[in-house]
């Protein structure tokens, strides 16, 4: 009786039969997919979703395409589970599965894409089945399906830019990490022409000196005749890090060179959590997102012990027509300073608090300020809550009562915030009379943001004001625009953008018209020309041309994406298909 020669897998273990007689075992390495597009257990995600796995782990080689089709990739509805037609395949590098739905998927449904062992890689090796839900909005997206962007990273850009912003000369202004603004003319095609270099901050602190600057916008008063600009900075240092060295400055001039120091002695961690990113109200007020100094609301040894002030984690609104003498000292009084930002006629006071590491914000048509906030790895202390205790206000705490945590295991999540005046928005601060972190642990159910440390039965603060969207895990949000041109027919109009640091895409967020929380989510792989960065961090629109550009802090330069708008229906699957990076 003859064997039969061939492959067989045994487990993980791969069994080859010769010939001549005999069997040779091996260890078999088997790719395996890590991470999807759209996140597992992704809410609100847009109907025209397109699925593509993400650093497929590949140790012999590309997959066999031919081994990607419809018996071995698909996707269906949880509840019915009914086969949900698409196109699948890989993109040209044989390192990303896609699948394409045909049609747009139902709203308000739970979906599970499957990868079966049926797909293989060239070797002959199959993939680890794997599996992945996500569920759609509750309402249609209008039209992103025709939505595409031609991404092309700019020439003589070279830089770690914070912040993206365009002047009321139609030029692109580039804040740089250090506190250098680059300015750059805008070619005919999207395209950057004549760059100058702008010292002005860096001058007025020595011979060009390096400043940790982050936020910079213009005055809507300023004119090209007439530029007038803000910017918030620090010490250029990113470990320990002095308190109390946050800085507002204005910045005018032709070249910007006339540097006032607004605010000076605004909190600071040891870290990178710092005077942030700015923008003006409707109210023309100048609105500023402060970043706390520590991970979860207690001073940690990651974060150099350093308690909460009553200005830091918070939004901050700077009312420019009353400050008065400049520059204003912010150095308040629980820590021996004379600033009171609870004193009539303040200039500088809190607009809303909780606000753990917020990087930029955004003052939505709508009337909503929505504010992108990073959460905190594990690791971080959580006060403790104490019925009776008297904050640095002066008000007696009364409850809900919750021990303090120590050395929390467990992650906290990056969140969207639609922001309230007054409200409470989950980072804790004991000088200001705030304990619970988040929505607390309220009930056996899985709670909204909650923290599985505290007792069941820990309610949430009582002014806590919930959340707009989570990102899910440590996507690190930070760059958000709301979208404005008139481009693709005004598909993209009123919604907006969000530079992710980690997955490296952009991402869109869509409010509702009634409560204006988020109602559909787009990942950056639906969207051409919106993935494949490395570290993208902050972003922008020409509101003339309706191009965005992004800062990417990871190649360390800048991205145009130019708006395509000869756009035609049904070329999204062929392009998705195309010899492109995920």
């Amino acid at each position: 009786m003859k064997k039969r020669v061939g492959i067989y897998f045994i487990g993980l273990l791969l069994l080859t039969t010769m010939a001549a007689g005999g069997y040779k075992l091996f260890q078999m390495h088997r790719p395996y997919i890590p991470k999807i597009t759209p996140e597992r257990d992704a809410q609100r995600v847009n109907e025209h979703v397109a699925i593509a796995t993400r650093n497929l782990v590949l140790p012999n080689g590309p997959i066999n395409k031919s081994t990607v089709n419809s018996a071995s990739v698909f996707l269906t509805e949880m509840v019915s589970g009914q086969l949900v037609p698409a196109q699948v395949g890989c993109d040209a590098e044989g390192d990303t599965i896609l699948l394409v739905p045909e049609s747009p998927l139902k709203l308000n449904t739970t979906y599970r894409f499957h990868v079966t062992s049926g797909v293989r890689d060239v070797k002959g090796f199959p993939v680890k089945s794997f599996y992945s839900d996500f569920s759609t909005g509750l309402l249609a997206s209008n039209g992103l399906n025709q939505v595409q962007f031609c991404k092309e990273k700019l020439p003589d850009t070279d830089g770690r830019f914070s912040s993206l912003v365009f002047g009321p000369d139609g030029k692109l202004y580039a804040l740089s990490i250090e506190g250098l603004i680059k300015r750059f003319s805008i070619n005919p095609d999207g395209s950057l022409g004549a760059v100058e270099d702008l010292y002005g901050l860096q001058q007025a602190y020595g011979k060009k000196t390096e400043r940790l600057a982050i936020g910079l916008t213009f005055d809507p008063k300023a004119t090209a005749d007439n530029l007038v600009a803000y910017i918030t900075h620090s010490s250029f240092v990113l470990d320990n890090g002095p308190d109390w060295d946050g800085r507002i400055s204005r910045l005018s001039g032709h070249d910007l060179g006339k540097v006032q120091d607004l605010v000076i002695h605004l909190p600071r961690s040891a870290k990178d959590h710092l005077t942030n990113s700015i923008a003006f109200g409707p109210d023309s007020a100048l609105y500023i997102v402060q970043g706390s100094t520590s991970a979860m609301g207690k001073g940690d040894s990651t974060w150099n012990m350093r308690e909460e002030h009553l200005l830091s984690g918070a939004v901050l609104r700077l009312d420019l027509k009353h400050l008065g003498k400049i520059p204003l000292d912010a150095r308040t009084f629980d820590a021996g300073g004379p600033y009171n930002p609870f004193s009539p006629g303040a200039p500088l006071t809190l607009y809303a608090t909780g606000f753990r590491n917020a990087y930029d914000l955004v003052w939505h048509t709508n009337g909503s300020l929505y504010v992108p906030v990073n959460g905190s790895s594990p690791g971080g202390n959580i006060p403790g809550a104490v019925a009776g205790v008297r904050s640095a206000m002066g008000k007696v705490y009364k409850g809900p009562e919750a021990p303090a945590l120590f050395k929390v295991r467990q992650n906290q999540p990056d969140l969207l915030m639609r922001v309230e005046k007054g409200g409470y928005y989950g980072h804790p601060n004991p000088s200001r009379g705030e304990f619970i972190m988040n929505g607390g642990n309220p009930s056996d159910a899985v709670d909204p943001v909650e923290v599985s440390g505290y007792p069941v039965g820990t309610k949430p603060d009582p002014n806590w004001r919930g959340v707009a969207f989570n990102f899910l895990g440590h996507k690190s949000p930070n760059g958000i625009i709301e979208y404005k041109s008139n481009a693709f027919g005004g598909a993209l109009k009123g919604k907006m953008i969000v530079a992710r640091y980690t997955p490296g895409d952009l991402v869109i967020l869509e409010p509702g018209s009634m409560n204006k929380d988020i109602v559909n989510f787009t990942e950056g792989n639906a969207i051409i020309g919106f993935s494949g960065f490395v570290l993208p961090l902050d972003l922008t629109e020409d509101p003339h041309t309706g191009n965005i550009y992004v800062s990417d802090y990871g190649t360390g330069g800048i991205y145009l994406l130019r708006a395509v708008t000869n756009f035609q229906k049904g070329q999204t699957s062929k392009l998705l298909f195309a010899n492109r990076r995920y």
